[in-house]
C-alpha cells in the first residue's frame, strides 16, 4: 500500500510593508524580541524580562510583555521620524 504525502507547503510569508512601523517586530521569537528592544534603546527593559524569565515568570507572559514594549517603541520611533506630521 502506498501512502501519498498530503502536506501541502505553505504560501511564503508576504513581503514586510515599509509603511508598517511595527514590521521589524513580526514573526519575531522571545530571542529576536530581547534583541530588538536593545538596539530601540531597551536594555534595561530586556535586562528585566531575562530577569523575570530566570525568576519563573511565564514565558508568555514576558512576551506578551515583550511584545507591548517593543511595539510601543517602534511606533514612537516611527512617529518621530515620520515628518509628513509635521
Amino acid at each position: 500500500m502506498r501512502l501519498r504525502n498530503l502536506a501541502v507547503m505553505a504560501d511564503p510569508p508576504p513581503t514586510p510593508d515599509p509603511l508598517d512601523p511595527l514590521a521589524p517586530a513580526r514573526g519575531l521569537g522571545m530571542d529576536g524580541l530581547l534583541e530588538l528592544l536593545e538596539r530601540l534603546d531597551g536594555a534595561e527593559e530586556s535586562a528585566v524580562a531575562r530577569g523575570a524569565l530566570a525568576a519563573g515568570v511565564s514565558p508568555m507572559v514576558v512576551l506578551e510583555e515583550l511584545q507591548r514594549e517593543v511595539e510601543r517603541r517602534l511606533v514612537r520611533t516611527y512617529r518621530y521620524y515620520d515628518e509628513t506630521g509635521w
